[in-house]
């Protein structure tokens, strides 16, 4: 069966007070409803406070924080910058694109916070894209439903659990044992994935708490990589002068596809802001917690990898970089010595992939929860459901793992697991592009929609989701080689 629902009711039937949405010409049905349904599920925010039946408002500041950490930080900033600086040519112009890309992620980040508080429920992008665009049917929303539930979100979960492994065994110094044993590295992932899905089921505060600790042990080490930059800047740790800044901006590379290259690997270092509009209906407090939380992260975030980007280059030469090895392996080798470069290191990223895994599972069954409760996929009333002593949605939690598997093990060995995750990621660009403008849509279609407590910049809205498209369009050209 599939929920029925018409989530935007006349503005006669809404006060202040239940601060519905105020609009009598928008219903919207779901392409995946079928006439035999019989029970109606609103997609529109109940009052600010209240909860969806079931599910409980555990989530405060530090939690929604951690949620959003969790999914952004994984390895990334200890690998990206090599071939970001690579691509363009010099340290100096991959500072100003690494900090351009942060302020129109921001951009994306604050769009999202204000919608999220319009519609302070689970459900995130899928929510935001059918009340921005009803038409024809919430066909946007319902591809978005399908690709992100069925597609995007398995893959990712299954890209990232199949190799977190393999850096505990490169800190033990048994990398050489796991270099041809692909399916063992999946197969402790799968063990892996369940723990945390069974977390996941039994447990919100639990999955929280080791949410908090992921984000903790991520801030961690990119607080000393980001310290030692610091105290590189202001010549407090001596090092060997080399002409990675000295350079300035002589022999920067900015062709259209060492650009568009350039760009995609940092977006998705930034990437995963998202994730708490997904468990917006858990947030305590929203209209605080939801800007605060994707505020406070993001510009965290942007301090540390700005300065991780300075300690980087400071200790390693561009035309030093080792491409077979990560970037911040190398420089804490150089800074702090063999012991902590070769094994600290790679357990920290190692948990900090796994924090990514726990960050997508959580948020991955609310996604799939709300999918199903709205009625944008088929056998709503099961994915629908939460677990009475819980409080968790299970069968979603279930189908995600259940497809996770599916992306884990199904793929052959090498580039065709690559190629898979990689497509089926790559529509995510227009889902980004499309919300964004749908604040733009919102504030003109709602002027005074009574739950917009915080507003974000339409000029970033407009170039987030301008650039988005633009990485969207510029992925079906061949990537510039890293040199």
């Amino acid at each position: 069966m599939h929920a029925e629902y018409t989530p935007l009711e006349p503005a006669a039937a809404h006060t202040a007070e239940t601060a519905r949405p105020a609009s009598s010409s928008l219903d919207i049905v779901p392409l995946s409803r079928t006439s035999s349904s019989s029970t109606t599920t609103d997609l529109g925010p109940k009052p600010p406070e209240s909860s969806e039946p079931g599910v409980r408002r555990e989530i405060g500041l530090v939690s929604a924080s951690s949620i959003i950490i969790g999914q952004v930080v994984g390895s990334g900033i200890f690998s990206t910058p090599a071939s970001v600086a690579q691509l363009c040519g010099t340290p100096a112009m991959a500072l100003i694109l690494w900090l351009v890309s942060g302020v129109f992620s921001l951009g994306g980040a604050l769009a999202s916070a204000e919608l999220g508080t319009m519609f302070p429920q689970n459900g995130g992008m899928i929510r935001y894209l059918a009340h921005a665009y009803p038409r024809p049917r919430a066909l946007v929303a319902t591809i978005m439903a399908y690709s992100v539930t069925f597609f995007c979100r398995p893959a990712a979960i299954a890209a990232n659990v199949a190799v977190f492994s393999q850096y505990f065994f490169y800190a033990a110094g048994r990398s050489d044992f796991v270099q041809d044993r692909d399916y063992l590295l999946r197969g402790i992932g799968a063990v892996t994935m369940t723990g945390l899905l069974l977390l996941n089921v039994v447990s919100v505060r639990w999955s929280l708490r080791l949410l908090n600790f992921f984000a903790f042990v991520k801030i961690a080490t990119l607080l000393v990589v980001s310290f030692t930059g610091f105290l590189l800047m202001v010549g407090a740790v001596k090092r060997t002068a080399g002409t990675n800044w000295s350079r300035g901006f002589r022999g920067t590379r900015l062709d259209a596809q060492s650009f568009a290259s350039a760009m995609t690997r940092l977006f998705w270092s930034w990437e995963g802001w998202s994730n708490v509009g997904y468990v917006v209906g858990e947030v305590k407090n929203v209209k605080r917690n939801l800007p605060l939380s994707l505020g406070l992260a993001m510009s965290t975030l942007a301090v540390l990898y700005l300065l991780a980007n300075v300690a980087y280059f400071s200790v390693i030469p561009l035309e030093d970089i080792d491409n077979g090895t990560l970037l911040a392996a190398q420089f804490m080798d150089k800074i702090f010595g063999h012991a902590v470069g070769q094994v600290v290191l790679p357990v920290c990223i190692g948990l900090s992939i796994l924090g990514v895994v726990m960050s997508e599972l959580f948020g991955g069954g609310r996604l799939m929860y709300t999918a199903g409760k709205t009625g944008f996929v088929p056998y709503g009333a099961v994915l629908g459901d939460v677990h009475p002593r819980f409080g968790t949605p299970i069968y979603a939690l279930l189908i995600i793992w259940a497809l996770s598997l599916v992306f884990l093990f199904a793929p052959p060995p090498g580039k065709a697991f690559d190629l898979l995750v990689d497509l089926v990621q790559e529509g995510m660009w227009y889902f980004y592009a499309l919300t964004a403008f749908g604040v733009i849509v919102l504030r003109r279609r709602l002027p005074d929609y009574p739950l917009r407590r915080f507003r974000s910049s339409l000029v970033l809205s407009f170039l987030f989701g301008a650039l988005s498209l633009v990485l969207g369009i510029l992925q079906f050209y061949p990537p510039a080689l890293v040199p």
